[in-house]
């Protein structure tokens, strides 16, 4: 089960990633934008459409559909995953928001494909 100190400890030993005070919250910024904030109610993910949608269908119990106006946001319940799951989470949000342009705002699409994060038959 992960903790908001693993949040901390993966998204700290990325590259060029600083923490900062998001609305008294931990935030986790590239140089360019914040691709996590650890809430009370779980972990944001600056995640492409595509990819919450999938992690919606996927377990909604553990990936929340947060809607910010029309956007739906995804807040990871972070006590339901493991590890490695998390490290694979905050890697995509890491990646997705490294290369944002300031002008445009949008990233580069990405190229590499990217590996379905295992669901197991979680009971609580």
């Amino acid at each position: 089960m992960a903790t908001p100190a693993d949040v901390k400890k993966i998204a700290m030993a990325l590259e060029g990633v600083s923490e900062i005070d998001h609305f008294g919250r931990p935030g986790y910024r590239t140089k360019k934008r914040i691709f996590a904030v650890m809430r009370p109610d779980g972990l944001y993910l600056n995640l492409d459409e595509e990819r919450k949608d999938f992690l919606f269908e996927a377990d909604p119990r553990t990936f929340v559909k947060y809607m910010w106006g029309k956007t739906a946001n995804v807040i990871v319940q972070i006590g339901r995953i493991g590890k490695p799951e998390l490290a694979r989470l905050i890697g995509e949000a890491w990646e997705r928001n490294k290369g944002v342009t300031v002008r445009t705002g949008r990233s580069a699409p990405s190229t590499r494909r990217r590996k379905p994060i295992p669901t197991r038959n979680r009971e609580k």
